[in-house]
């Protein structure tokens, strides 16, 4: 063997090696690229769920105010705000435990109330096992629906203002023996 031939194999030796050394980067990358996009999709369902946390904490604020004015005597009155995010469909009342009315959008935008014994939540529906929660309560509420408005709607536009929250000033007064009115009015933030 000569000296030609000597370099030509250390020269074929060192582009093997380079190649095997080009695909451990390329599977490096693909690996990392893998790894971040499971992570920042983890990081938005966290940020999902504390949001809808939020969310169910002001619905119990809302129930156990309700369920305090309702042992009161009548003309009994309390206030709060309350701020609900894009994840809420509805925060509303209904006469048994059953899912708010597919035209719950248009009842939050024209501020239209319901009456029942239960106190309500959905949020937006995104997988068939998101359901909606009740509460029952002692008092019949007559209620302004909360939640998410259509896109475009004067409700919407003023979330879009306030941080893309709806932020509502909450009276809840004991109008009768067994009767509380829950009245809600968006406010801008």
């Amino acid at each position: 063997m000569n000296m030609n031939d000597r370099i030509k194999i250390k020269m074929n030796k060192r582009s093997g090696m380079s190649m095997s050394i080009w695909i451990w980067v390329i599977i490096g990358i693909v690996i990392a690229a893998f790894v971040f996009a499971v992570a920042q999709q983890n990081i938005i369902l966290l940020l999902i769920q504390l949001n809808n946390q939020n969310a169910v904490s002001q619905y119990n604020q809302i129930y156990s105010m309700v369920s305090e004015i309702c042992t009161m005597a009548k003309g009994s009155r309390d206030t709060t705000e309350i701020s609900i995010n894009r994840e809420v469909y509805a925060l509303y009342t209904s006469m048994d435990n059953t899912a708010p009315t597919d035209s719950a959008p248009y009842y939050i935008e024209n501020l239209n109330k319901t009456s029942g014994y239960y106190l309500c939540y959905q949020f937006n529906v995104e997988h068939e096992i998101d359901k909606f929660t009740c509460k029952k309560t002692s008092c019949n509420i007559t209620m302004t629906y909360m939640g998410t408005p259509r896109k475009g709607s004067k409700l919407d536009k003023i979330a879009q203002l306030s941080g893309d929250a709806f932020h509502y000033e909450i009276n809840i007064a004991k109008t009768g023996k067994d009767s509380v009115l829950v009245d809600a009015m968006p406010v801008l933030k």
